[in-house]
């Protein structure tokens, strides 16, 4: 089996996960504000962790967002440096994706419908709604959003009235953003605390692998969701990863 590295800093949470074979090792801390500080030491020490040498890595794939601006170009700046030094392929799944797979784990029943949602700040939110498949990932249905919590809170309503015997569950600190008066559909759970790991993008990373989706990182650039926001190169924010 292939040795995958698994990196996240698209929220507060800075995590990495490695496959190594059959066994997964997970390392994850609160670093709001030093990513950068701690994202590459984080990839060495799970590294020892494993007995296993960088240079027999396979592949390394990240949460390329939506999430936080920052943390994303972090990520995507280590992924780079990673995959052009080893020479190795690169995947990129979305963060909300993750965040569903992860709320599935947490439930001790399947939900029909999860809808990740994450604080985006500036008064807003990124949302997307999600679907298990027959192999246990859970699909986007639609698309991935960004917007004040009363548009979300809009969208979701017609989606609840769709589908009024689904059972539904709404995940992410995002959550606590929306409206009070918002109704909500008889079977819906709330997981507003639960944080993104990369832990539990292990299944729609080895599907990704298997399917030999994995290529060069242009094919997977950093998801802001916001217009205004573009996609710079690594040769274009050289501060990223200074102490």
């Amino acid at each position: 089996m292939a040795n995958l590295l698994i990196l996240d800093a698209s929220s507060s949470l800075c995590s990495v996960t490695l496959l190594n074979g059959e066994q997964r090792h997970d390392l994850s801390e609160t670093q709001p504000r030093r990513h950068a500080q701690r994202l590459l030491p984080m990839v060495d020490e799970v590294l020892q962790l494993a007995g296993l040498p960088k240079a027999e890595l396979d592949g390394i794939a990240y949460a390329r967002g939506p999430g936080s601006f920052t943390g994303i170009r972090i990520a995507v700046s280590v992924v780079q440096g990673i995959a052009m030094g080893l020479d190795i392929p690169v995947y990129g799944f979305s963060t909300l994706q993750m965040l569903a797979q992860q709320s599935a784990a947490s439930l001790g029943g399947q939900p029909d419908r999860i809808v990740s949602i994450l604080d985006a700040h500036m008064g807003e939110v990124f949302w997307g709604v999600y679907q298990r498949q027959d192999n246990g990932i859970w699909a986007l249905v639609g698309d991935e959003h960004v917007g004040a919590p009363d548009v979300c809170a809009a969208a979701l309503a017609e989606a609840f009235g769709s589908e009024p015997e689904s059972n539904w569950c709404l995940a992410g600190n995002g959550v606590k953003l929306l409206p009070e008066s918002m109704p909500l559909p008889t079977q819906c759970a709330r997981l507003e605390d639960i944080e993104p790991l990369c832990g539990f993008a292990t299944a729609p990373v080895q599907a990704a692998w298997q399917q030999q989706l994995f290529g060069e990182l242009d094919q997977y650039p950093p998801v802001y969701l916001r217009d205004s926001v573009a996609w710079k190169k690594l040769d274009e924010q050289p501060s990223l990863l200074k102490r």
